[in-house]
């Protein structure tokens, strides 16, 4: 019996960074907070995790943007796809240095990924409505 978890790629719009992650993610959710909403462009991002050590580039390099302090969002430089986010501190009293965030749209195959809730709704945009049952929270 094969015990090695399941692989699944992704990447960026144009083609020039990929990325692997080994197993589904532990959790996925929809952000709308403005800072992603700004990011992506979109009224909401869904984002997806796994362990650290379970996210790596296969080719091409993220690019790094760090507005704020100790969070770093990835996107491709060639297409700006972003791809992922990180927070090298403590956000809230959690500690994420040791998740890899990833956008769920950006997998060869997004269905794989299960959100789980909508965070940040305080922040969300008037004319979204939300109709999928799936848990709300005013922030993180």
């Amino acid at each position: 019996m094969d015990t090695q978890p399941e692989e699944h790629q992704g990447g960026c719009y144009c083609g020039a960074v990929r990325y692997e992650i080994r197993g589904a993610p532990a959790w996925s959710g929809h952000c709308h907070c403005r800072s992603c909403q700004r990011a992506l462009g979109g009224a909401f991002v869904t984002w997806a995790k796994v362990a650290a050590e379970d996210f790596t580039v296969t080719s091409g390099t993220i690019k790094i943007c760090e507005k704020m302090p100790g969070i770093r969002r990835g996107f491709c430089g060639d297409c700006g796809t972003t791809l992922t986010y990180a927070a090298v501190l403590e956000v809230d009293g959690q500690d994420w240095s040791k998740d890899a965030w990833f956008a769920a749209a950006t997998l060869d195959d997004p269905s794989i990924v299960s959100p789980q809730a909508h965070v940040f709704v305080s922040k969300q945009q008037p004319w979204i409505k939300l109709a999928d049952g799936l848990p709300v929270f005013e922030e993180f």
